[in-house]
């Protein structure tokens, strides 16, 4: 079963860093954090509070802000859960960053899993992860111009092709 972490976690979160902020009444609450803080945390989540996993990160053009999302769980099985069935705990951290110059630092020294996802959001949105073991391009060419995935990416128009008919039948 997916579970996300209640209030009492939310506040144990919050007693370790007071700069974070999030809305305890949401069903699927998310943690925000500041780009400086979010390897602390990282590191508090998997090491005190069992989130061992990432299961994914991405990144989110707001036109005005990015934002990158960590999605991480933590399996509990019968053995450690209060209940019977075995249980997926599930935790969202969020960091905004700055549109004009997008920054943040890699979490592959926390979740070394997160290498290629960290690639793919500096090839497709255009954020630099500070700290990369091989921060490059991993879909597009070397030179592509731009970001594609980012609002205000401009798509080169291809050349006109005159379109190929059959005549005579």
């Amino acid at each position: 079963m997916k579970t996300y972490v209640d209030a009492a976690a939310l506040e144990d979160i919050k007693r370790r860093f007071p700069a974070v902020e999030y809305s305890g009444e949401e069903a699927k609450p998310a943690v925000y954090i500041s780009a400086d803080e979010l390897i602390a945390l990282l590191k508090f989540l998997r090491d005190e509070m069992g989130f061992t996993r990432m299961e994914n990160l991405t990144a989110v053009d707001y036109k005005t802000y990015f934002e990158m999302v960590y999605h991480l769980f933590a399996w509990k099985t019968a053995d450690t859960c209060k209940d019977s069935a075995d249980e997926n705990l599930w935790i969202t951290v969020k960091v905004k960053l700055d549109h004009e110059n997008p920054e943040i630092p890699s979490v592959t020294s926390v979740f070394s899993g997160s290498e290629f996802e960290e690639r793919e959001v500096y090839d497709l949105m255009g954020i630099n992860i500070t700290g990369h073991p091989d921060l490059r391009r991993i879909l597009l060419w070397e030179g592509f111009p731009g970001h594609p995935l980012r609002k205000d990416y401009k798509q080169i128009a291809p050349p006109f092709v005159e379109r190929i008919t059959r005549r005579g039948h």
